[in-house]
């Protein structure tokens, strides 16, 4: 062999072993462990695969998990466990959980969601995540918490945290956010904004930390603090124990949909994720859990739903109903002021922001064999528009007011009735959610207060 040869054959050897080195994932005996921490959780996607005893997936649109389809937020996708949406990988030289979001055909998008719900949770500390974020047009990537409690009381009773939220048509821009039933038992909310100078959120990893103690949750990004909450008396959402989560969804009422400027897939990179405790601490005892302290709006009489349904109608069997939203879901009432029977049915919205409510079906129901959902609605004048939206167990499907035409009946109530047809994709053969309201609107297309008196509710054949 000669020398020359000999020298070319160390060189490539060098370069490749150099080359592996870069690509070597960091031990965890080497990770960085801030002062006066310990670690306690972490996983740094080092291993090739998403490791089940660390992470499990939530699927579907929503409703398997008790919410609207569209996860309560109208958002597009359909979560899955498939490595085409979510799998480790290498981002250049960096090993990292990939999440990926996807347009497979018109409205059809899929992505995931994966939570450390059953597996791991933790009370107080500081939790950091490494990330680089997608963009676009209607795409929300979003590292959070939920409270473990959310079983047993509806959000945001159960607290919620948000480590951090980019609208993709902003990519320069997180947002880090609490939700939590403030003491008059509304929706109370605390939100700030972190603005990336120079380069945007998904051209580089940044590191996204939440600091929590029992007094305050403090927010960072790459150290930098720029948003702390103080823990209220009426907050305890916050003394209580939190999972985690991470997901990329597509639409809803915050982000939009996504438009002809959308890019897809894309793709959310997550370097590390790593939970500590500070050194020395005792947290308190969890306060205990008042349901209907942590409860947003008032406790609802049973079978109040009965109020909007025709007297003779009793295909639907036992209802409930459920209001919801981002600070726009309405009061629940009832009102002498009916055409059927004695009272109807009142959803009471404060406007600002979206929100609705609906009614639900102890077990779903075949409501194929009618062509028509009919009611009737007494409203301001200055509501434009409202959606009117139907759920099976898998689908759901929304028409809006502004497109039909309504007939007076009496005490200034109004009647539609609209072809079951139109609610296009929906399985009537499940159907869980016969009637729902959202977003009342005026003329220029914003949220207003409005009462809206309900009454009639019942499917028949035209």
């Amino acid at each position: 062999m000669n020398i020359f040869y000999k020298f070319t054959l160390l060189a490539i050897l060098l370069i490749a072993t150099l080359s592996c080195e870069e690509k070597d994932p960091k031990p965890d005996n080497q990770i960085d462990v801030p002062a006066g921490y310990t670690l306690v959780w972490n996983d740094e996607f080092n291993d090739g695969s998403i490791d089940p005893a660390k992470w499990t997936y939530e699927t579907g649109d929503g409703t398997d998990y008790g919410l609207p389809s569209g996860w309560g937020n109208n958002e597009l996708q359909i979560y899955s466990s498939s490595q085409e949406n979510s799998a480790v990988g290498f981002d250049e030289d960096i090993s990292a959980l990939i999440i990926t979001a996807r347009k497979n055909g018109e409205n059809d998008y899929t992505s995931a969601k994966l939570t450390t719900k059953g597996l791991f949770s933790w009370r107080f500390g500081r939790i950091d995540v490494k990330a680089k974020l997608p963009e676009g047009k209607g795409i929300w990537p979003a590292i959070w918490m939920l409270g473990d409690n959310n079983d047993i009381v509806t959000w945001p009773g159960c607290g919620e945290v948000d480590i951090m939220e980019l609208i993709g048509d902003d990519p320069n821009k997180v947002y880090a956010t609490v939700h939590y039933v403030d003491g008059e038992n509304r929706k109370g909310e605390s939100q700030d904004i972190f603005e990336a100078t120079g380069v945007s959120f998904s051209q580089t990893y940044h590191v996204f930390t939440l600091v929590w103690t029992p007094e305050t949750l403090t927010f960072e990004v790459d150290g930098v603090k720029y948003h702390e909450v103080t823990i209220e008396e009426d907050m305890k959402e916050f003394l209580r124990s939190f999972y985690l989560v991470m997901n990329v969804a597509v639409g809803g009422y915050w982000p939009g949909n996504p438009d002809a400027t959308t890019v897809f897939p894309q793709n959310m990179y997550i370097d590390y994720v790593r939970v500590f405790e500070k050194e020395g601490f005792t947290p308190p005892e969890e306060p205990a859990l008042n349901i209907e302290e942590e409860t947003i709006g008032q406790v609802l009489e049973p079978n109040i739903a009965d109020n909007a349904i025709k007297d003779d109608f009793d295909a639907l069997g036992n209802l409930e109903v459920i209001s919801y939203g981002g600070g726009g879901e309405p009061l629940i009432d009832t009102s002498e002021d009916a055409i059927d029977g004695e009272l109807s049915l009142v959803f009471d919205f404060p406007g600002g922001n979206w929100g609705g409510a609906y009614i639900s079906m102890e077990q779903p129901k075949d409501l194929s064999s009618y062509s028509h959902l009919l009611f009737s609605l007494k409203m301001p004048e200055n509501l434009t528009d409202v959606e009117i939206k139907l759920e099976s167990k898998s689908t759901g499907a929304s028409v809006f007011l502004v497109d039909y035409q309504s007939a007076g009946v009496a005490n200034g109530f109004v009647e539609y009735a609209i072809p079951l047809t139109d609610f296009q994709g929906l399985d009537l053969m499940q159907m869980k959610i016969p009637f729902a309201i959202w977003n009342p609107k005026d003329g220029s297309g914003d949220f207003i207060p409005a009462t809206v008196l309900i009454d009639n509710v019942h499917f028949a054949n035209l």
